[in-house]
């Protein structure tokens, strides 16, 4: 069924009776922000409902001449929504509205007083402060030293659908899929192919005013979800020595992926595990070192594992493998006693005749003790001095 056809069924289908939703709608009034109940330290905390009075606002109404400061004096306005909230700063212009609400007796309603949004005045997400020069000069705009306002946080740009979230101080978090106009990532070829770009902290700007597109090389911090999309991103690091094919880099990539940018990234775990699974690979470089500690054991296995660019670039012939320690140690001690024996018989040699053979049987007694101590350096079966006590391989 198009949109067409469900509109005019509504129009339709609509109940009889007369139209009263213009004498049903809550009334509303425009007022400015003088204090705000943000946790229970305020003094009116309790008498304001308590709990219930969290991010609720003192406001003076715009329409009226109000010259009183006191803020247990002013009207009060409660928080509009308990899961998503938008807290405004003194200052700031407020719509008001009542709503109906049960009584503790749930048999007939009272009305309450809500603020329900921020009045938009400058189209800017840092704040839409204006001040009340004539009737309340000296009014704190700071929020009481709480907040700042700042002159260079500017609001993002946006593309036609897009739905948007923005922080007071360049935070940002937009769904996407449309053209913007200084991007590169969407166009004719993946032009309504989703993307999802959550960003803290934006470029430097002189002003904030006009529109800023996210950055993901100067923007603090920034998570990219994409479809089919080729985010600019800038790497760190470009050495792949470890790779026979390289991974695309960053920049050059076009399709589904998470891209997650930072000064900084720590991952912690602080119950279980934390791990990472790939079909094709999963590269580590860096242009400082590589560290991994682990308390209990340190475990890498392949068919085949390589120790440094050579060694996976070179010939099957020109290839140092790694020598397995119980092994050669059985080499050595067959070696070392056959040497033993040799040394035994070399100190014992005659000439046909009966005679000593000086040198040879010098060298015999010099052999042996020698090839003892040689002996007691290894142990085939077990740890010895010669053997890492640390690292094993198969």
């Amino acid at each position: 069924m198009s949109y067409k056809t469900t509109l005019n069924n509504l129009i339709s289908n609509r109940g009889g009776g007369s139209n009263n939703s213009s004498s049903s709608r809550p009334s509303s009034i425009s007022a400015r922000v003088v204090d705000i109940i943000l946790d229970e330290s305020h003094p009116e905390y309790k008498n304001k409902g308590g709990g219930l009075a969290i991010n609720g606002v003192f406001y003076k109404p715009l329409n009226k001449s109000y010259g009183e400061t006191v803020s247990a004096r002013l009207p009060f306005a409660f928080q509009p929504n308990s899961n998503i909230k938008t807290v405004p700063v003194i200052g700031e212009i407020v719509e008001i509205i009542n709503v109906n609400t049960p009584s503790a007796l749930g048999k007939d309603s009272k009305v309450r007083k809500y603020y329900n949004r921020i009045v938009n005045i400058w189209n800017n997400p840092n704040s839409s402060i204006l001040p009340d020069i004539v009737n309340n000069p000296d009014l704190d705009l700071t929020s009481k030293g709480a907040f700042k306002e700042l002159p260079d946080v500017n609001p993002i740009k946006s593309a036609p659908g897009d739905i948007q979230i923005e922080g007071r101080y360049g935070q940002s978090l937009r769904f996407t899929g449309g053209k913007i106009n200084g991007t590169s990532y969407i166009d004719d070829s993946n032009l309504g192919k989703p993307v999802i770009i959550l960003s803290n902290g934006q470029a430097t700007s002189e002003e904030g005013f006009t529109t800023l597109a996210e950055n993901i090389d100067e923007d603090s911090s920034s998570i990219y979800m994409t479809a089919d999309h080729q985010i600019p991103l800038t790497q760190a690091s470009e050495k792949r020595d470890a790779y026979n094919e390289q991974p695309i880099k960053a920049d050059q990539f076009k399709g589904n992926q998470v891209i997650m940018n930072g000064g900084r990234l720590f991952f912690n775990a602080k119950e279980g595990d934390m791990l990472l699974s790939s079909i094709s690979s999963i590269g580590l470089n860096t242009e400082g070192s590589i560290n991994i500690d682990g308390s209990s054991y340190l475990c890498l296995d392949a068919p085949i594992m390589y120790l440094g660019k050579k060694a996976r670039t070179s010939s099957d012939s020109n290839r140092e493998a790694v020598l397995l320690g119980n092994q050669t140690e059985a080499f050595l001690e067959n070696l070392l006693n056959l040497l033993e024996g040799m040394a035994k018989d070399m100190a014992r040699a005659r000439t046909t005749k009966g005679r000593a053979i000086p040198a040879i049987n010098k060298r015999g007694v010099q052999a042996r003790p020698v090839i003892r101590q040689l002996k007691n350096l290894i142990n085939p079966s077990g740890p010895s001095s010669l053997k890492s006590k640390k690292v094993f391989t198969e």
